[in-house]
């Protein structure tokens, strides 16, 4: 579903909604500032025998329909910091044209995309999308889109010169008088961890204005609507605080800014642009062999696999800042290596003939070893185990 599609859908349900004063689990609420009415995320949650699991949770807000266990508003100590994706589900339709823009034929200014202006129709995006020997006498006027905006002109679809201020065309390779992809404005919506702004995808990231409170058979609790789906392009920074950042031009149809009330309570206040009620702390950074601590019969020259939560700063995996120590008698060699293409995975080589049978060693991971924003763990992660004969 295209942007300027997208739009006029959700301008359709604003107009359903208003239709009626009785509350529904189908209506939005136009009233006040949009508010942020859920969040939806992966959360790690801790099993007594000390292995973990993920866990789709409420991460701000409620659902009369969830399970206990699923409702985690302002609890969330351990978000998962790798591969989460969040869905920010929004009491009211925000205007689309600050959220997303359109894919062009060529670039525009610093890449092929390029915003719909306040007003643009499914019209414009259709009469700007005709042939290049016809577009500079279809496409103009205010709400004309994917208009050259470099000084020194852009490159049409063939690789002839557009001038800045006349159009390149909308990227519309099957015709259907719509553009064929779009993507998320860069800054629009965000993430900020302690003090790190988190790397955001644009391509997966996008403005659903559909849905309601229902919960559907087919998608569940992550169908809920209206949402902004926030895609982070890589791993989240561990053992951080993490809050939702929203540029100023996000607002509704009468230019409120986003806020978040109280969990998630629309009936309560807040100020247009105060998200300060919604936060979550990320998992801390933990690395550890593939056995258990205190593992009895370890292999003597086998390699030690020891895996990370998330993607490791490379220079930081080095036998300095990983040590292997035997109780008693000689210490061991060994080499401390990390596979680029795999920054999760550590392997330990044993030299000099192997390790001592039947010897207890101690391995650590020192606060040196961080992930890929510096963050270490939080206290050095010592482990145990004995070799076999």
């Amino acid at each position: 579903m295209q942007a300027v599609t997208k739009l006029m859908i959700g301008l359709g349900v604003a107009l359903v909604a208003g239709c009626t004063d009785t509350d529904s689990t189908t209506n939005l609420n136009p009233e006040g500032p949009p508010m942020l009415r859920q969040v939806r995320m992966n959360h790690k949650v801790f099993n007594a025998d000390g292995s973990s699991s993920n866990k789709r949770v409420f991460a701000f807000g409620s659902h009369e329909l969830a399970q206990p266990d699923e409702l985690k508003s302002g609890e969330v100590t351990s978000g998962v910091a790798s591969a989460n994706l969040f869905r920010l589900v929004i009491d009211e339709l925000l205007v689309g044209n600050n959220l997303e823009e359109i894919a062009c034929r060529s670039a525009v200014d610093d890449d092929s995309f390029a915003r719909v202006p306040l007003g643009a129709t499914p019209d414009d995006i259709a009469r700007c999308a005709v042939a290049d020997d016809v577009l500079p006498q279809s496409c103009g006027g205010p709400t004309a889109v994917c208009i050259c905006a470099i000084a020194g002109g852009c490159s049409s679809s063939t690789g002839a010169l557009v001038a800045e201020g006349l159009p390149v065309g909308v990227l519309d390779i099957n015709q259907d008088g719509a553009t064929d992809d779009t993507q998320m404005i860069a800054g629009s919506v965000g993430l900020r961890c302690g003090t790190i702004d988190v790397p955001i995808s644009l391509e997966n990231s996008f403005w659903n204005p559909s849905g309601d409170q229902n919960r559907p058979a087919q998608g569940g609790f992550d169908a809920l609507g209206p949402a902004i789906i926030l895609a982070p392009d890589g791993p989240l920074p561990t053992n951080l605080n993490c809050q939702l950042i929203f540029s100023d031009s996000v607002v509704d149809k009468q230019g409120l800014q986003v806020c978040a009330p109280p969990n998630g309570d629309v009936t309560q206040d807040c100020e247009p642009g105060d998200m300060g009620n919604f936060s979550f702390q990320t998992e801390v950074l933990d690395v550890r062999p593939t056995f258990l601590n205190g593992a009895m019969a370890i292999s003597r020259t086998a390699p030690i696999v020891m895996t990370a939560t998330v993607p490791l700063e490379l220079g930081t995996v080095t036998a300095t800042n990983i040590t292997l120590v035997a109780t008693t008698g000689p210490q061991p060699t060994f080499t401390v290596t990390i596979d680029p293409t795999m920054p999760q995975v550590i392997l330990i080589t044993i030299g000099g003939g192997g390790l001592s049978a039947t010897t207890e060693y101690t391995l650590t991971v020192t606060q040196s070893v961080t992930d890929t924003f510096d963050q270490p763990p939080p206290a050095p992660q010592v482990f145990t185990f004995t070799t076999g004969t």
